[in-house]
């Protein structure tokens, strides 16, 4: 890819966001959050998050409404009642402010693995639950729903193959010292080995291991033909730093 060209479209306020929950109830959380997250539309976004605090595993739920606001209100009352947030910022903001919040930067050392989940049922949810019982001192697990204009492209108009409605599911581990790594690698690549069996294909920019066969699964259908590009273009794999393509590979 040599250039991007982008449509734009104006945006000025939003509703947005967070609701944060009590410790424990994360099974019960993430319930709530798909069954609310799989029938939003298009214009609101729901990104949950779940992290480990002195009370335990913490969950909360990322939002924004580029709707009317007060339809996104509407919406959003399934993750307010009966289930109560123990903060919620969620009100009506500038677009800016809204993206200025972000993610906070990920720490200097961590692994990041990550997979793409058609529909987040109980035993994806058993999973994950269980992950958060048997954890490691820092982790955050985060899940997006994918849907949208992004959703209704054709698979081969881009590289990019991740174009049905579900879950990217990123999970990530962090560690202090160097004797931590081991069983904080080990810890996402569990939860990522327990998840597979739901899960059909991945998010390539989500990958702290770039080992082929991820990569291939990234690209899906996709991959072929960007191998025979590489061929073509780049043969001596002088770009290499990213989740590569490697022309030798068959």
């Amino acid at each position: 890819m040599t250039a991007f060209e982008y449509r734009l479209h104006p945006v000025s306020q939003v509703l947005a966001g967070t609701l944060v929950y009590s410790s424990g109830q994360i099974a019960e959380l993430l319930r709530a959050y798909v069954k609310l997250a799989t029938t939003v539309p298009d214009e609101m976004s729901l990104v949950a998050l779940i992290f480990p605090s002195e009370r335990g595993p913490t969950f909360l739920i990322l939002v924004c409404h580029c709707g009317q606001a007060s339809v996104g209100n509407d919406l959003l009352r399934p993750l307010r009642d009966p289930i109560k947030p123990v903060a919620d910022t969620v009100k009506v903001m500038p677009y800016t402010d809204a993206q200025a919040s972000g993610f906070a930067a990920k720490r200097n050392a961590y692994f990041v693995t990550n997979l793409f989940v058609p529909e987040v049922n109980d035993a994806a949810i058993a999973a994950i639950t269980t992950a958060t019982r048997d954890r490691i001192p820092k982790f955050r697990i985060l899940i997006s729903r994918l849907h949208g204009a992004v959703s209704r492209i054709p698979l081969a108009d881009a590289a990019f193959a991740l174009r049905e409605p579900g879950y990217d599911v990123e999970l990530s581990s962090y560690w202090s010292a160097p004797e931590e790594k081991a069983s904080a690698v080990q810890w996402a690549r569990t939860l990522r080995a327990n998840l597979e069996p739901f899960s059909h294909g991945l998010y390539i920019n989500g990958l702290s291991d770039t080992g082929g066969e991820l990569v291939r699964s990234g690209y899906g259908p996709n991959y072929a033909r960007l191998l025979e590009l590489k061929k073509k273009y780049d043969p001596s794999n002088v770009l290499r730093l990213n989740p590569n393509i490697d022309p030798a590979l068959a």
